[in-house]
């Protein structure tokens, strides 16, 4: 195997990798959402995993998604270009689909939901699919970086009123609020049967959700766009021919990564025990390394799979990432029955819940592949490609 190596109608192998990992670290962080320990006080060997979780996880893969989006949308459109499709009519059915995933997994299983975002700002990327290259990046890094001066500007300009007024005190007055709506969302999630639990999510979780989709807007379309220029140049395929370049971006990306790690070391030294940090300075740190160590994840996995050993390790994330669709949604599904449907809600603790994220990630593993033996997509995938299409969609595979 090689990353030029396709599986199937000209599927990169590369990606399914990348995008199996990203599967996992999503994983990772909505779990705590799923077993009601986001609110939870961290101390001891939590408060350590929630910290390395801050470092290396939260926001990093979800971004990586984001760039992984931006691709997909290019291979789709460039290979129904070539059949002689409406391109622009079909993506916008494409979107409208997944948006309609994205509302009933958001309504009926968990306010988590990353799709129905997805499929809204996805609509932006019409506007860029016959746009240069050189234009895509120039318009993706200027909706990151503002998204990140905006919030480092926010969070220096309240530090700064802290110091010169110590009754404000934003960051107390965050946490107190979070812990009060832990404790709130904890007795819903505990008391409440699954109808009374779906009334109270929509006042309580549901219209925060939809009011803050505008302002997620430069953060992921700014990734998608990165994702449609890496289309554009055929990165994945020329690996080895721009593999100085990718070691430069590796390095620099790494580089710049450390001082916000740094940071977010240094928040959780000054507290014995820790909420999960929501506080403004926090919250940039964790962002403006979820964007630069998301590049460095990327191209270190591109790089990583040019050597034999690397791909054999790596191999088994491809099944899962074949599939992501179906194994997202399955990690929800199974979530809430599992922590909401057998009480266990706010009963399990961060190591506890990461314990459980592993072991059913390898299940996941182990199902994809015996999966893909039989069928050409997931389930989803396939239901997902067959309402695009508005006509039957070939499901298993031919055996000799």
């Amino acid at each position: 195997m090689s990353s030029e190596s396709v599986l199937g109608n000209n599927r990169i192998i590369t990606l399914d990798v990348i995008r199996g990992l990203a599967i996992l670290g999503i994983f990772l962080v909505n779990m705590p959402s799923f077993t009601g320990s986001e609110y939870m006080v961290y101390e001891g060997i939590d408060k350590t995993i929630r910290m390395l979780f801050d470092m290396f996880i939260q926001t990093k893969f979800y971004t990586i998604f984001s760039f992984l989006f931006g691709l997909g949308f290019y291979i789709f459109m460039t290979r129904a270009e070539a059949r002689g499709e409406k391109v622009f009519f079909l993506f916008s059915r494409r979107l409208l689909v997944l948006l309609l995933f994205g509302i009933l997994h958001l309504v009926f299983l968990w306010r988590g939901d990353i799709l129905h975002s997805y499929a809204i700002i996805g609509f932006f990327l019409l506007f860029f699919y016959r746009r240069k290259a050189k234009t895509v990046l120039i318009w993706g890094l200027v909706l990151i970086l503002s998204f990140q001066f905006l919030t480092g500007a926010s969070a220096l300009l309240t530090y700064i009123g802290e110091q010169l007024d110590p009754s404000l005190n934003v960051s107390e007055s965050i946490r107190a609020e979070t812990l009060a709506e832990g404790a709130k969302k904890t007795e819903a999630y505990t008391t409440l049967s699954y109808p009374e639990l779906l009334e109270w999510r929509i006042p309580n979780e549901l219209k925060e959700l939809i009011w803050n989709i505008p302002f997620s807007i430069p953060d992921i379309l700014g990734m998608f766009l990165l994702g449609l220029y890496a289309g554009k140049i055929n990165l994945f395929r020329r690996v080895k021919e721009l593999k100085r370049k990718l070691r430069i971006t590796q390095i620099i990306t790494l580089f710049i990564s450390i001082p916000p790690l740094i940071a977010i070391v240094w928040g959780y030294s000054q507290h014995e025990e820790v909420t999960f940090m929501y506080n403004l300075g926090n919250y940039f740190f964790l962002h403006f390394s979820g964007f630069t160590l998301s590049i460095f994840y990327i191209v270190t996995v591109a790089l990583m799979l040019e050597k034999q050993t690397w791909q054999r390790v790596l191999n088994p994330f491809r099944y899962v990432g074949q599939m992501a669709l179906t194994n997202y949604l399955a990690q929800t599904f199974f979530g809430v029955i599992v922590f909401y449907g057998f009480g266990l809600y706010g009963q399990v603790s961060l190591t506890e819940g990461f314990l459980y994220s592993i072991a059913f990630y390898c299940v996941q593993i182990i199902y994809s592949y015996f999966w893909l033996k039989n069928f050409q997509f997931g389930p989803f995938e396939w239901l997902w490609r067959l309402m695009t299409y508005g006509k039957m969609q070939k499901f298993k595979k031919e055996t000799s």
